[in-house]
């Protein structure tokens, strides 16, 4: 269980993520790609995911792609972005793109998240990111539902910055 002094560390990090992507954006606007790999929530998953490693390809069941499509027009009319995505057999692939003020992604990132969370028949199997900056990758992001790990330009622009958040 998370005490008061980990939530409100947890929220200052995200905030100085926010006040990290106003400079890298400074007046301009930041593309956010989002790459989120969602499987189907079945008895499997909750009993024996340490049997990851076998090759277990199930077809996924058809509530998980119609819930996958609302998810998708769900974060196309919340973000007014693009979005879709593929299912791949037992697992699906779900892509955001959208243009917004670099202040903005951190929230936008966590709604989505957030939105991905609530889809009763998936759960999120992992995540992956980039901002751009014009033609230029200048934030990368990988993690899970529960943590996110961000990589970013320093200030002095010879150091990278590596943020853990947590979800």
């Amino acid at each position: 269980m998370f005490n008061i002094k980990q939530i409100k560390l947890g929220l200052e990090e995200w905030k100085k993520l926010e006040n990290e992507l106003k400079r890298i954006g400074d007046s301009e606007k930041l593309e956010l790609v989002l790459n989120m790999v969602m499987v189907p929530v079945t008895e499997e998953n909750n009993e024996n995911e340490e049997e990851e490693s076998e090759e277990h390809h199930h077809m996924a069941p058809p509530e998980f792609t119609e819930d996958l499509s609302k998810l998708v027009d769900s974060i196309k009319s919340e973000y007014n972005a693009n979005a879709d995505y593929h299912s791949h057999g037992d697992h699906g692939e779900l892509m955001v793109a959208l243009i917004t003020e670099g202040g903005s992604i951190p929230g936008v990132v966590r709604g989505i998240i957030e939105e991905a969370r609530n889809c009763e028949s998936c759960m999120i199997h992992s995540i992956d990111g980039e901002v751009h900056l014009g033609d230029d990758v200048s934030v990368i992001m990988f993690g899970d539902s529960y943590k996110l790990t961000v990589i970013l330009p320093g200030q002095d622009g010879r150091r990278l910055v590596i943020m853990e958040l947590n979800v």
